[in-house]
């Protein structure tokens, strides 16, 4: 008794934890969080496979995705399959696949939303041998060399189909004559051919903007020493500094007057000669008329020229005016 309860146990765990797995989005990290799906027919949620997938992911059993599945930048990846599934109501988007060579959707019939395989450089086939429906946009883009999709009767979003220069287009355009192509529709051959990675797009616009900073540093190199040159040549053509003597003052800008008789010194290195300014001579201050000699008690003014000299004597009874008399104390 205690043993069926046990089984029991485990069977209702088993079921509950399988009916956990089928009402959720899903993230695939490996091949592990696939097989865990395997008891799903329907999965009400998403479908995610991580960036750090390598290898192979093999989906089984699952009929159908409610939600959208999604593998995008996943470079790592080599082959999707998903055998068994049926119909994705919401959007199929591959994208950004670098490594993969396989994809397997033998049994998809429909997909309510868009469908989207692009930028897979090294995916060259696509066969969708059960695609009836797509309602909404169709984008297939890449190296492909061949796009088969026989049964698909309706798209009614835009639909873009691009592949390798090999490629042809015969048939899809004919399926554009049958109309089936309800939102307008282009289909090219070779423009795609050499498609790129989103890696590869990401090192050539870092490589782009590293040439044009180096082209741009190179530039103001140039012009920085272009214009250093310009500096040092206008210096060694500029006239040297005459040598002034201790006695000669610098020249004034506005001292016109040049002197040839005046004789130069300028630095001995020099083989430039500039003319030397004439000096300005310093006038002397005037000298006035000569001051009275006092000598004692006989006052003397100094004659001029053309003046005769007039003496003044004085004796005890007063002034005399005389000729033939000295006066006293004068200084014979």
């Amino acid at each position: 008794m205690l043993l069926q309860f046990i089984l029991v146990a485990r069977l209702w765990q088993s079921v509950v934890a399988d009916s956990n797995n089928c009402s959720s989005s899903v993230t695939i990290s490996s091949q592990s969080d696939a097989d865990n799906l395997r008891d799903c027919d329907t999965l009400d949620g998403s479908i995610i496979i991580s960036s750090s997938v390598t290898g192979i992911i093999t989906i089984s059993n699952v009929e159908q995705i409610n939600g959208a599945m999604t593998a995008e930048g996943v470079s790592g990846l080599t082959k999707l399959i998903a055998p068994d599934l049926d119909t994705v109501k919401g959007a199929l988007t591959l994208d950004g696949l670098d490594s993969l060579t396989t994809l397997t959707l033998n049994a998809l019939s429909r997909v309510s939303s868009g469908l989207t395989i692009a930028d897979n450089s090294r995916l060259e086939s696509l066969d969708f041998e059960e695609l009836e429906e797509v309602d909404g946009q169709l984008i297939l883009t890449g190296s492909f060399k061949g796009v088969s999709l026989p049964s698909l009767d309706q798209v009614r979003g835009q639909a873009i189909i691009r592949g390798s220069s090999s490629m042809s287009c015969s048939t899809l355009n004919g399926l554009r004559s049958d109309g089936v192509f309800r939102g307008g529709y282009s289909c090219s051959a070779g423009s795609m051919g050499n498609s790129l990675s989103a890696g590869a797009k990401g090192g050539i616009a870092v490589g782009v903007i590293v040439g044009v900073l180096l082209l741009l540093f190179l530039l103001w190199y140039m012009l920085r020493q272009r214009r250093q040159r310009n500096n040092s040549r206008g210096e060694s053509d500029a006239p040297p500094s005459p040598v002034l003597l201790a006695d000669e003052k610098p020249p004034n800008s506005q001292d016109k007057s040049i002197s040839s008789d005046e004789p130069q010194r300028f630095s001995s290195h020099s083989s430039f000669s500039p003319p030397v300014l004439a000096k300005v001579p310093v006038p002397r201050k005037a000298i006035g008329p000569l001051p009275a000699l006092l000598d004692g008690r006989s006052i003397h003014e100094a004659p001029h020229a053309v003046t005769p000299v007039q003496e003044y004597h004085e004796l005890d009874a007063g002034p005399v005016f005389s000729t033939h008399q000295r006066p006293l104390n004068s200084e014979g």
